[in-house]
Parts: structure tokens; sequence; C-alpha cells
């Protein structure tokens, strides 16, 4: 495997002399800083407060990062050189390990060495003439959200002082939507359910209409209705394999897939897909909301790729008063993840208030949700499956009624109510619980997961605790069929990548019926309570994000406005052979396969003897690549497909091209006959 990489001409210039204006970047706006988590940087202070204090030395001046973060400096061609100290701070992890780099107008100018906590502060001095835009970059390994310390970083310059800025977007990669032509169903072909339990699927088909969609052997309690395509009823009481013929004509031609339905006790045989309330709506969630979401993803054609899961994420239900002594400890303790103020502000929205049960022990939910069952209804008659999501606390996330005390009562209004998932948010669990063993984390989740297993529907049960304790180990043992393995995710590289690429040991017992949860796909349009903005990820970090999510098996569920998605967006969501990779029946995660310090591929086995191969640009420029399928461990000869762009590379044994910065290019290998 040769890789070529541009190298450290710039710093072969004559020194730049050292007269001139100096500026301390921590006096800059830190706020432009992208990290791994929503925290904001601040002058003279670790990631996570604190002094920065690295190789047991304390530093006055500087600032710190946490996970791989960049901040970007217009410098208008006026700097003459940076300066500073880099180092990983004292707090860290024994795993951390950093690499500090300069990158200026799109070139790396400086590549320091990895770092590791204990080590000393490392120098840097780097001539910056000419250079317009100027990026401060921490890349992190071996401990995603590893605490970074720029210490006494100064630029000299010339004329008006640098600005921080936010980031250029970078320019889009062709990714045209796919005309239409004839019928191609979507890619999910295997489904599970328990016998006799009400099941409900939407035939996801494509292509030039009219579209005449037929459905044969559905066992009986199952019907099919053509004018919506979803099919709905009750599976048998018999377990067993029951092989479904889906076919299609329009006067484009014909297509036959043949789907398994599978009655058993194994639920979410695939990753779930769909899309999700939270980073979009927050704390502004209502039904008419959520109504126009899956409005949306009918009518833009998600539906028909698989994004059928509609899931009403925090703030559905009411709130108690705002003096309640547990809001008020949760709200003292805000939680990473979460702007600073969040949940004072929430507690200041009268509009949530309410009882929290009835006279019953049900919950209730807000004013902006007045018919919960005729919601889930309106959902399940075009085909969509619903989502709820409660806490195992007394409090949610944002302070609104959690499902302590009250397990039993709440999983069987869930169901009655016609939910067919279930979040179930660690939050103010902690207030209840005096220790943090593994038996404690556990322990909620078993409540409810017993709890959901005795209603007359499936309902899939999903663990958001964040990874602790070990969770892809037991989640399954509690009821669960997906669990969180990361935080809650940023809209960054620095995140992404803290998620993405970490954690690969995690993946080794998931599989059909549990799946590793990555968090939810940042792609479109995203803000808190409906203040939208576009995804801080370039183009390319949006397809290392959704290519990464796909070879390790994570449910996908879009994160952005399904009503306001751009061109690029809709026609990576509605890539049929890369979701084809997240939903092989055969359920292995990728593996690893480190080519370089900022080259990696990610190879996953594929149902009928195919391969999937990512291979990943983590490096500040864009890198050419050649590479043999025998570096991969792949023997004999393969046919490589290139799933962003439709076409087919004649190599039989190798592969070449150009992967850009932070990109990914996403193959499908299939190997030649004997």
């Amino acid at each position: 495997m040769k890789r070529r990489i541009t190298l450290l001409g710039a710093l072969l210039w004559a020194a730049a002399p050292l007269s001139g204006k100096e500026t301390a970047v921590a006096t800059l706006n830190l706020r432009e800083t992208l990290q791994a988590t929503w925290a904001v940087p601040a002058a003279d202070t670790a990631a996570g407060g604190g002094p920065l204090r690295v190789g047991r030395v304390t530093f006055a001046r500087g600032f710190g990062t946490a996970g791989g973060s960049r901040l970007e400096l217009a410098l208008g061609g006026r700097a003459t050189r940076v300066q500073a100290r880099t180092g990983v701070d004292d707090t860290a992890g024994e795993l951390a390990t950093i690499r500090f780099l300069i990158v200026g107008d799109g070139r790396v100018l400086y590549r320091g060495p990895w770092q590791q906590r204990g080590g000393p502060a490392v120098p840097l001095d780097v001539p910056l003439a000419g250079i317009q835009r100027l990026a401060l970059v921490a890349d992190v390994r071996g401990e995603p959200y590893a605490p970074a310390d720029w210490i006494e970083p100064v630029i000299t310059h010339t004329g008006a002082p640098p600005a921080a800025v936010a980031p250029a977007p970078g320019a889009a990669p062709a990714a045209a939507l796919t005309p239409a032509g004839p019928p191609r169903f979507a890619a999910t072909i295997v489904a599970g359910v328990r016998p006799g339990r009400p099941w409900l699927w939407r035939v996801g088909v494509t292509g030039a209409g009219p579209l005449a969609v037929t459905v044969a052997g559905l066992p009986p309690g199952l019907g099919f209705d053509p004018a919506t395509r979803v099919i709905a009823g009750h599976a048998p009481s018999a377990p067993g394999d029951y092989r479904l013929r889906f076919a299609a004509v329009s006067p484009a031609g014909r297509a036959e897939q043949e789907f398994l339905l599978v009655v058993g006790e194994m639920i979410a045989r695939t990753p779930p897909m769909g899309w999700c309330s939270w980073y979009c709506m927050s704390g502004r969630v209502s039904d008419a909301w959520v109504r126009a979401a899956a409005e949306a993803l009918g009518r833009d054609g998600l539906a028909d790729h698989g994004w059928t899961q509609v899931n009403i994420d925090d703030f559905w239900m009411t709130r108690p008063a705002a003096d309640d002594p547990r809001r008020l400890e949760l709200a003292a303790r805000e939680r990473l993840g979460r702007p600073a103020g969040y949940y004072k502000a929430a507690i200041a929205d009268p509009a949530l208030l309410g009882p929290a049960r009835d006279a019953q022990g049900r919950i209730q939910p807000n004013p902006r949700f007045p018919d919960m069952a005729g919601l889930t209804a309106w959902l399940h008659a075009r085909g969509f499956r619903a989502g709820i999501y409660s806490s195992p606390g007394v409090l949610t996330c944002g302070g609104c009624t959690g499902s302590f005390g009250h397990e039993a009562e709440d999983a069987a209004q869930f169901a009655a109510w016609g939910f067919d998932y279930l979040k179930y948010d660690w939050c103010s669990y902690s207030l209840e619980t005096d220790g943090l063993e593994r038996a404690d984390w556990r322990r909620p989740y078993a409540r409810m997961g017993a709890a959901l297993r005795a209603q007359p529907r499936d309902l899939v049960f999903n663990l958001c605790q964040y990874g602790r304790a070990g969770v892809w180990e037991w989640g399954a043992e509690v009821g669960g069929q997906t669990w969180r393995v990361a935080e809650d995710l940023v809209d960054t590289w620095g995140a992404i990548s803290a998620a993405g690429f970490f954690g690969e040991e995690r993946d080794r017992g998931a599989g059909p019926g549990r799946w590793n949860d990555l968090d939810q796909l940042m792609l479109g349009r995203i803000g808190w309570d409906r203040k939208l903005h576009d995804v801080r990820l370039t183009p390319d970090e949006q397809r290392t994000q959704f290519a990464l999510w796909c070879l390790r098996g994570s449910p996908l569920l879009l994160a952005g406005d399904p009503a306001e998605l751009d061109g690029f967006t809709r026609a990576l969501l509605t890539n049929d052979d890369a979701i084809a990779v997240d939903q092989d029946p055969l359920g292995r995660p990728a593996r690893r396969v480190v080519l370089s310090p900022t080259l990696e591929a990610w190879v996953r086995p594929l149902a009928g003897g195919a391969v999937a191969v990512g291979l990943f640009n983590r490096d500040e420029e864009p890198a050419a690549v050649e590479l043999r399928w025998d570096d991969l461990g792949l023997a004999g000869d393969w046919r490589a497909h290139d799933l962003w762009r439709g076409t087919v590379d004649p190599g039989r044994r190798n592969w070449s091209g150009a992967v850009p910065r932070h990109g990914v290019e996403f193959l499908r290998l299939d190997p030649f006959p004997p």
C-alpha cells in the first residue's frame, strides 16, 4: 500500500522577522472552536475546568479543548508566524494520545509529534507568510474526549489582528439523486416479530411510476394494502420463517424481492432506521411537528428507502412545578452534552406545566400532544413505526416526568397508545442510586425491560446510558435491542470521530437483535428548540459519518428536520447500496485495518460472500492511495463497486484513487467466480 501526501515544505521557508504586533489566540472568540462536546473553551482554562497543566507544570495562559478540535483564524495574509507550546492535559486518561497540527490555506504547515499524558509541553514556531486562513487542530487517538492544551499560542502580524471564524462549509461531492427508472425495493430484506404480536411493515419501493406493488406469501393474520403499501395485522402464533415475495411493475420494468419474516423471540433483526425529534426540535416538539416530519419523510421519498421509524424524544410529557427540588438539583448538575443554562431555560417555560399522572398513575402527555393513540394510529396508517422517550429517573434530561417507580404503568401505557420503540435515557437516575457499579447501571433497565416484555406488542428497547459499565456486554440480557455506546453527538468532526473511530472492541458481540447505537446522523439542519442551522460538518465529513455508521451496524436515525433537506443530503440518505451495508442480514460489524497514522479501512463481511470497505482519510490534506486487497486480508480477485458513484473499478487485486480530507471512499467488493 502506497500513500502520497503533501510534505511540510512550508517549514523550509525563510524565517520571518520577529517584529510586528502580537495577538494571544486565547483572547479571540473561542466559541468558534469545533470540538467533540457542546462545551465552549475558555481562556486560560483546561477542558472541563481547572488550570492548564501539562507534564506536572501549570501554565497561566492558553486554552484547552476536548477531543479532536479545530479553531480557524482569518489572517488576511498579514501574519508572519505562530508560536505556542502544546500538550496533553494532566487530567487525561492513560490512553490519551494527541497530535497538534497547524494548517494554512488547506496545507499542513506543522505536524507535531504524538504526545501523551505526563510528557512535557512541545514548542512550535511556524512561519505564516501569505497565509489567509489558519487552523489550529488537535488530532486525538486512544481516548476520544482527551483534553488538549494550547499553551501561550501567539500570532505575530502586521495591521489588523487575526479573527476567529467559522470554518468554510466545503464543496459538496457529486451526489446527484438517482433518476427514476425500473422499480427497486428498499434494502431491508428481513424482519422479526414475536408470535401473535402486531406487526407493521411499509414495503419500500422506488422507480418511475405508476407502480403496482403486490405481496405474496403472507401468513393468516396479516394483510397488505396496495394503496399505502403497508402490511399490517398480527403475526402467526407459531414461530417460524415466513418467506414473502414482493413484486413491483411499472412502465419502466419489473422487480421482485424475497422478504423473510422471522416469527420468534428476536426483534430488530436489522438496525432501526428513521428520524428522531431531539436535535431539531428538543423542547418544542409537538404532535403537529412530528406529523410534519413524517409527511416529509414520505413526500421526499425517504420512507420508500426504509426511513420509517419516527421517534418522539424528550418534552412530550408534562413538567411538575418549577420549584420541585429534584429538578433544581438536576439543573445544578448540567450534564456534559448540553449547552450552559439549558435546563434552567427549560424550567422557565410554563407551556409544559401540568399534572404528571392521573388518578390511576398513568403518565400524562402535555397539551402539545392531545391524542397519543391518535398520533400513533396516524403514523401506522402510513407505514411508520412510532417511538417514544422516557427516563428511569423521576425526571427526564429536560426536567419532565420520568418513569421512576412507575415502570409497569408506563410500559403498559406506551403499548396501549400503540408505540413500537422506547428510548430510555439515564438522566436523573443518578439521583436514585448510591453507586455506579455495573449492577447499578443494569438495575433500572432490567426493570423496564421486563415491563416491556410483558406487553402484548413489541417495543424495541433502546438503552440510552452513553456506553457506561460495558452496556454492550449486558444490554440484551436486560431486554434491550439497541444501546448507546457514546456521548450525545455534536455536529463537529471531533464528535463524529469520537463516536465512530473509537470502541471497535465493543462491536464484537453486536449483530441481529443487539446493536451498538452511535447516536443520530448529524445530517441536514439541526438546532435546539427549532432554531435550525446547517450542520457544521463538511459534505465529506457527512459521508464519513454515514459510511462509518453503516459499516459498524449502528441504527440510522436522522437528526435533521426531514422537511428541510438539501439535494446532497437527500441523495446520501436515499443511497440504497450504502443503506444495504447497514441493513445486511448477516449483521456482522466491520473490523478496522490501520494502514497509516491517518488512513484506515473498515472491512465488513456481507451476506452472500461480498465485503464492504470504507477507506477513511482522517488527515487534514487529501491522500492519493494505492490499495491492494491483500492489505485488508482479502485473498483472491474482487470486483469493486463504488457506492458513492455507482461505478465499477476494473482492478481485481487493487484499487487506486484520491480520498479527500476527512473523507471516505465506500466500496462493495464482490468475489470473482473461481
